[in-house]
């Protein structure tokens, strides 16, 4: 049984000024959904990945070959790490995996860390696409309005107590929804337009957005497509 709690890195990662993009499994699946849809997008490689006991044991098959479900890929061209992971983590696993997890970013020399998370709200106006936290990173250009009420929580939770703590630079982007347990695909697309503003990422979020509408969706569903139901 593992017990300990360690990132296993499987091609080296030189040092740099990197900016790492989280996306854990949350509200809407919009964190996970919209980093892997953008790292599939840009063909990035996995260079590491978490091992640990308290990921929930889940093996993925991509291209034919089983992967990890908590995974870091590297683009080490625009200095950028994708942090991602499908699996929905307990909460005595949160703090071991996010240690491990900035002691491995630390090492890399990342200088600013960003979660993308979905923000469970049905009051919100449709108008806004999403909201922010920031601790030391100014996204005053973006034009999202600030986060006034709401929470974080997991791993997400965990890294951002110790950033505020040690003084490190952290943001979070909220991407409002109303769905809790099944994957937001417009929500992810809205993501991914969050990340193309950050990080100039040039990818094109209309697929996500076309599985969003239900109609096409339906007509569409094919393998596990049928299986995966939305609310």
């Amino acid at each position: 049984m593992r017990n300990s709690t360690s990132v296993v890195e499987t091609t080296p990662v030189k040092k740099g000024a990197y900016k790492a993009i989280l996306g854990m499994a949350g509200a809407g699946f919009i964190g996970s959904t919209s980093v892997m849809f953008s790292v599939k997008a840009k063909k990035l490689p996995i260079v590491a990945h978490i091992k640990s006991g308290q990921v929930p044991p889940m093996t993925l098959i991509s291209n034919g070959e089983p992967i990890s479900s908590f995974r870091i890929y590297a683009n080490e061209e625009n200095m950028l790490l994708f942090v991602v992971t499908e699996s929905l983590v307990p909460a005595d696993g949160c703090w071991p995996i996010a240690e491990a997890l900035l002691k491995w970013l630390k090492e890399k020399n990342t200088t600013e860390i960003y979660a993308i998370d979905g923000l469970p709200f049905s009051a919100i106006s449709s108008e806004v696409k999403a909201l922010t936290y920031s601790s030391k990173i100014d996204l005053s250009k973006l034009g999202y309005p600030m986060l006034r009420e709401g929470a974080i929580s997991g791993i997400n939770s965990c890294i951002l107590d110790d950033c505020v703590e040690k003084g490190s630079p952290y943001a979070c982007l909220f991407i409002p929804t109303t769905k809790l347990t099944s994957i937001d695909y417009t929500g992810s697309a809205e993501g991914v337009e969050v990340m193309n503003k950050l990080f100039k990422l040039g990818v094109d979020p209309s697929p996500l957005r076309e599985m969003g509408e239900p109609r096409k969706t339906e007509q569409k569903q094919t393998g596990f497509g049928s299986v995966f139901k939305r609310d």
